[in-house]
C-alpha cells in the first residue's frame, strides 16, 4: 500500500499523473478490500495518506475544483479519526495546489496548520514540507526566508541520501539566490542540481533556469531552454506547465521588441491556466500580454494620438482588474506590477496626474526583480517628465542607474555582467531625452551615465575554477581535432561537439562569482574626462541612435555641440557596405571586379565622411570617436577626413581618459607567434628590431624566436620576449594583471621553445612575466554568437577571450595582428564583447585590432611600422596613423581602440 502511494508521489513530482493515478486507484481498491474484511483505523488512516495524494493528481489531471472535492473527503476523513497529523497532512497538500494555483494567500492559510506538526512527518515528507514553505516563500517575494527553507531541506535530504529531493532544494535555493539579485550563486546551484540526476521532472528547472537568465539579460539563451522545455512536453494534459513555458516566452519576446509573438504566448499562457482554474496565474498571463500591447502602443502613439489614448483608457481598466486578483489572492508583486502598467497605461491617455496615483498606491521599489524595478523607475521617470517635473524625473534615473550598475556587481564574468545592460535601456532612451533639451554637456553626462556601466565596476577578480578548465581544454582539443580531420561525416561531429562544449564554457563562466576584495576602478566624470581629452589635443564625436535618426554630440575646440545626422538605417546600410566590401577586397583575388569593389567601398565611405565627421571639421591633432552599434567595426581611417589623423575608437569618454591618463614606460615587450603565419618570424624580427634600436642585436644570433632557437640582444632597451612556438600559458603571462601562469621561456616540449630574451630598461620587472606591450602574430577567430569564445590561435590551440578573466589584463598596450578579432558583438545596451574589447574590459588602456581579414603580408607590414613609431615617442593612434599611411589600404581594417596611450620615457 505504501509503496503505491509512494511511487504515485514520485510519478507526479516527475510529471506523470497519468501513472500516479493508475497507483492510487489500485491502492484505494485494495484499502476497499481490507476495510471490507475488517475495521481497522490503520487502514482507515491509509486511505486518508491515500486521498491526500490523489489531491496532487487530480490538480494536474483535472485543475483545482477537482483536487479541493479530493482533499476536502480527506479532511472530513481525518477529522473524524481525531488525528491531528493527519489534518496536517490535508492543509499541505491543499497549501502545496493553492501555491502552484496561484492562490498565495490560501496556501499560507493552509500552512499554519501544518508547521506546528511537522514531526507527523516522516523524514522524507519533511524535506517535502520545508520545499513548500520555501515555494510559497518564493511567490511571496520572500527570498530569504526561502532560501533558508530549502538550504534546510537540501541538507535533510542530502544526510537522508534522498537525491530527488535534494536536488529540487538546492534548485530551488538557486532560483532564491536568483531573486535576491545573486545571479551567479543562483545558476551555479541550479547547475549542480541538475549534475546530480535523479527522477526529478525537468520542466520546473529548465523554468526557473530560464527565468535566471532572462533576469540576467541573457535573453535568446533563455528563449532557447523555453522553447527546448516547450517541445518536450506531453501533447495532452500538463497544462500547468505549459502555461509557465508560454508566460516565460511571452515576457522573454517582449524584451526582444517581438511584440506580436509576446501577445501570442501571453494568450496561449491564459488558455493553458484557465484550463486547469489557476486564475492567479492566468492573470499573471494577461498583464504580460497587456504590457506587450502597452510597448506596442507607446511606440506608435503619434500616428493617430486620439485612437491611442482611447485604447490605453481600456488598458488601464484592464490592469485595475489584475490588480483588484492579484490582492485577492495575497500576490503582492503581480498587484504592485500591474499598478505600475496602469499607471503607464494611464500616461499614454494622457493622464499624468491619475497615473502618478495609480504609482503611489505601490508597495515600493525594493519588491520584485531588478528587472521590475527598473519598469518601475522608467514610469515614474515618464510620469514626472510628463508632469513638468524634470529634476525630479532625473533623479529617478539616476537611482535606476545606479541599481542597473549594482545588478551587475558579483558576477565574474563579463559576459553576464554585460547581458544585464538590456534591462537599462528604455530609462537610457528617457534619459536621453530629457538631455537633448539641455545642450551638449548634459547629452554627454546622459550617455556617460548608461554607457559602458561595467567600466565602473570593481574588478572581475575571478577565482580559477577547475571544471571551467577542464572544459575549456576538451574544447581545445575539439578545434584541434577539427583542424586535422578530413572526413566530411566525422567533421560535422566534431563541430556539434564543439557547439556542445561552447554552451557548457559559457553556462560554467556564468556561475563564478567575483572577488569582494578587489577595489572598485577610478572613473573620471565628464569635466575630468574632457580635461584629458584637451590635453591629449583630441577632439570627440559620440554617435547615438535617437528616435530612428543618427546623432552625434562633439566636443571641439572646447565646445560641446550636438547634431543630428541622418536616417539611422541609412547609417547602418552604409557602414555594412565599407565593412562588406572590405572584407571582400581583402579575402579574394579579384582581378578585373577590384575597381568596382573598391570603388563601391570608397563611395560609400566618402557619403558617411560627409555626414559624420567633415560637417565638424578638425581643431585638434586626433579623433576619439564612441560609435553606436550601427556604426560597429567601421574601419575609421578608410574615411576621408581620417585617413591621415589619429583615430581612437572609444567605448565613452571617461574610457578614454582612463586609459589616456595611464603612464608606463615601455619597459618589457612580449611577442606571440601563431602557427599558420607566414611572416610570423619576419613579423616578430621586425618587433624586436623596433624596440631594439639601430644596431642592437649584431651578435648574430637569432632574433625571429624560431623553432628550437634563442638569441639575446646585447644593447640595453626594453626586455623583449618573442615566444615561437607558442602557448596560452605565456600570453596569458605576459598579459596578465596577477602573475605569470608559467614562466615563460619554459618549453613547451623538450627541444621546443625558441624564446628571445632583450634586457630590460631601467625599471624593468626582474622576472619573466607582466609586459608593458604585448604583440599577437597569430590568426583569429570573432565568435559573433559567443564573443568571449572568440580567439587567437597559438602553437597548443585557441586561446579564447574568457581565459583572460581571471588575472585581468596589465599590459598597457595590445597589438592584435589577427583578422577579425577587433569586431565587436553589441549588445543591447551598447555593451561591447569580443577579443579586443574584452583585452579593454579587463585592463588594458591600448589595442590595435582589425575589424576585418587582413593578408599576412600587409598586416605584417603595417605592425612592424606601428611599433617602430611607437617606439620613436608617438602615442598609439598616432603611431597607428603614420603605419597606415605608407602600407596597402588593406591595412586601413586595424583600428586603435580605447584610448591614445604614450609610453613614457625611462
Amino acid at each position: 500500500m505504501r509503496d503505491l502511494r509512494e511511487r504515485a508521489a514520485a510519478d507526479n513530482l516527475a510529471g506523470r499523473p497519468t501513472e500516479a493515478a493508475a497507483a492510487l486507484d489500485a491502492a484505494l481498491a485494495e484499502l476497499d478490500r481490507m476495510e471490507a474484511r475488517a475495521a481497522d483505523p490503520e487502514v482507515a488512516r491509509a486511505r486518508v495518506k491515500t486521498v491526500v495524494t490523489y489531491g496532487l493528481t487530480d490538480f494536474l489531471l483535472s485543475g483545482l475544483g477537482a483536487a479541493l472535492d479530493r482533499l476536502a473527503l480527506a479532511e472530513r476523513l481525518a477529522t473524524a479519526l481525531g488525528d491531528a497529523g493527519l489534518l496536517a497532512r490535508v492543509h499541505f497538500q491543499r497549501a502545496a495546489i493553492h501555491g502552484r494555483a496561484g492562490d498565495l494567500a490560501a496556501a499560507w492559510r493552509d500552512f499554519d496548520g501544518v508547521l506546528p506538526h511537522l514531526d507527523a512527518f516522516t523524514e522524507r515528507e519533511q524535506c517535502s514540507v520545508l520545499l513548500g514553505r520555501g515555494m510559497l516563500a518564493l511567490k511571496q517575494a520572500r527570498a530569504r526566508e526561502a532560501g533558508w527553507a530549502f538550504s534546510r531541506a537540501a541538507d535533510l535530504a542530502g544526510r537522508l541520501g534522498f537525491v530527488e529531493q535534494e536536488v529540487m532544494a538546492r534548485h530551488n535555493q538557486g532560483y532564491a539566490a536568483h531573486l535576491l539579485g545573486d545571479l551567479p550563486r543562483a545558476l551555479s546551484l541550479m547547475a549542480s542540481a541538475a549534475e546530480r540526476g535523479g527522477r526529478v521532472a525537468r520542466a520546473p528547472m529548465q523554468l526557473d533556469r530560464a527565468h535566471a537568465l532572462l533576469e540576467a539579460g541573457l535573453v535568446r539563451e533563455a528563449v532557447g531552454v523555453l522553447v527546448a522545455g516547450r517541445a518536450e512536453l506531453a501533447d495532452e494534459g500538463d497544462d500547468l506547465a505549459r502555461g509557465e513555458f508560454d508566460l516565460d516566452l511571452a515576457k522573454a519576446n517582449r524584451v526582444l521588441g517581438r511584440l506580436d509573438r509576446a501577445t501570442e504566448a501571453a494568450e496561449q499562457a491564459v488558455a493553458a491556466y484557465g484550463r486547469v482554474g489557476a486564475t492567479a496565474w492566468a492573470a499573471r498571463a494577461r498583464l504580460a500580454g497587456l504590457q506587450a500591447r502597452l510597448d506596442g502602443l507607446r511606440a506608435t502613439s503619434g500616428a493617430d494620438p486620439s485612437a491611442g489614448q482611447q485604447a490605453a483608457r481600456a488598458m488601464a481598466v484592464e490592469c485595475g482588474a489584475l490588480v483588484a486578483t492579484a490582492s485577492a489572492v495575497g500576490d503582492r508583486v503581480l498587484a504592485d506590477t500591474a499598478r505600475v502598467a496602469g499607471a503607464e497605461a494611464l500616461l499614454l491617455a494622457g493622464d499624468a496626474e491619475a497615473a502618478a496615483r495609480r504609482l503611489a498606491d505601490t508597495a515600493g521599489p525594493a519588491r520584485g526583480s531588478l528587472s521590475d524595478v527598473l519598469a518601475a523607475a522608467a514610469v515614474e521617470a515618464s510620469v514626472h517628465a510628463s508632469s513638468g517635473r524634470q529634476p525630479a524625473a532625473r533623479r529617478v534615473l539616476a537611482g535606476a542607474a545606479r541599481r542597473l550598475a549594482a545588478g551587475q556587481r558579483g558576477s565574474a564574468s563579463l559576459d553576464l555582467r554585460t547581458a544585464r545592460a538590456v534591462h537599462g535601456i528604455r530609462l537610457a532612451d528617457l534619459d536621453l531625452d530629457l538631455a537633448l533639451g539641455r545642450g551638449g554637456t548634459a547629452v554627454l553626462q546622459s550617455l556617460e551615465r548608461w554607457r559602458s556601466a561595467t567600466g565602473r565596476l570593481p574588478r572581475l577578480g575571478r577565482p580559477d575554477d577547475e571544471r571551467l578548465a577542464e572544459l575549456t581544454d576538451r574544447l581545445r582539443a575539439a578545434h584541434a581535432a577539427i583542424r586535422a580531420e578530413t572526413d566530411t561525416g566525422r567533421l560535422r561531429d566534431l563541430h556539434e561537439r564543439a557547439a556542445r562544449l561552447e554552451r557548457l564554457v559559457r553556462a560554467r563562466d556564468w556561475t563564478l562569482a567575483s572577488q569582494a576584495a578587489l577595489p572598485s576602478r577610478t572613473v573620471p566624470g565628464v569635466r575630468e574626462a574632457r580635461a584629458v581629452l584637451a590635453a591629449a589635443d583630441r577632439d570627440l564625436v559620440w554617435f547615438f541612435a535617437h528616435r530612428g535618426r543618427l546623432c552625434a554630440v562633439g566636443v571641439h575646440g572646447g565646445r560641446t555641440i550636438v547634431r543630428d545626422l541622418l536616417d539611422l538605417r541609412r547609417a547602418a546600410e552604409l557602414a555594412q557596405r565599407v565593412r562588406a566590401d572590405l572584407r571582400v577586397a581583402a579575402s579574394h583575388r579579384l582581378g578585373p571586379l577590384a575597381p568596382a569593389v573598391w570603388g563601391s567601398l570608397r563611395s560609400a565611405a566618402d557619403e558617411l565622411d560627409g555626414t559624420l565627421l567633415r560637417p565638424w571639421g578638425q581643431r585638434a591633432a586626433g579623433l576619439v570617436v564612441v560609435a553606436c552599434h550601427e556604426l560597429s567595426a567601421l574601419p575609421w581611417s578608410l574615411l576621408p577626413s581620417a585617413s591621415d589623423r589619429p583615430v581612437t575608437v572609444a567605448r565613452s569618454l571617461s574610457g578614454f581618459a582612463t586609459g589616456a591618463r595611464r603612464a608606463t614606460s615601455a619597459a618589457s615587450v612580449h611577442v606571440s607567434v601563431g602557427p599558420g603565419v607566414a611572416r610570423g618570424a619576419g613579423e616578430a624580427e621586425a618587433v624586436v628590431a623596433a624596440w631594439g634600436g639601430p644596431g642592437r642585436g649584431s651578435d648574430g644570433r637569432s632574433r625571429g624566436g624560431s623553432k628550437g632557437g634563442s638569441g639575446a640582444l646585447a644593447a640595453p632597451g626594453p626586455r623583449v620576449t618573442v615566444a615561437s612556438p607558442s602557448s596560452g600559458a605565456q600570453l596569458l603571462s605576459a598579459l596578465s594583471a596577477v602573475g605569470p601562469a608559467t614562466s615563460l621561456g619554459a618549453p613547451l616540449a623538450p627541444g621546443a621553445s625558441g624564446v628571445l630574451v632583450a634586457p630590460g630598461a631601467p625599471g624593468a620587472p626582474s622576472a619573466p612575466g607582466c609586459a608593458d606591450i604585448v604583440h599577437v602574430a597569430a590568426h583569429g577567430v570573432h565568435q559573433p554568437q559567443s564573443p568571449l569564445l572568440s580567439s587567437v590561435v597559438l602553437d597548443d590551440g585557441p586561446l579564447f577571450a574568457h581565459e583572460m578573466q581571471p588575472r585581468g589584463v596589465s599590459a598597457s598596450h595590445v597589438v592584435l595582428s589577427a583578422c577579425d578579432v577587433g569586431t565587436p558583438t553589441i549588445r543591447p545596451g551598447e555593451e561591447a564583447l569580443g577579443m579586443a574589447a574584452s583585452m579593454l574590459s579587463l585592463g588594458a588602456a591600448s589595442v590595435i585590432a582589425a575589424v576585418a581579414p587582413v593578408p599576412d603580408d600587409v598586416a605584417a607590414e603595417a605592425m612592424a611600422l606601428h611599433h617602430r613609431s611607437l617606439a620613436s615617442g608617438l602615442a598609439s593612434d598616432e603611431a597607428l596613423a603614420t603605419a597606415l599611411a605608407g602600407c596597402d589600404p588593406l591595412a586601413r581594417a586595424f583600428v586603435c581602440l580605447g584610448a591614445s596611450w604614450r609610453p613614457t620615457s625611462g
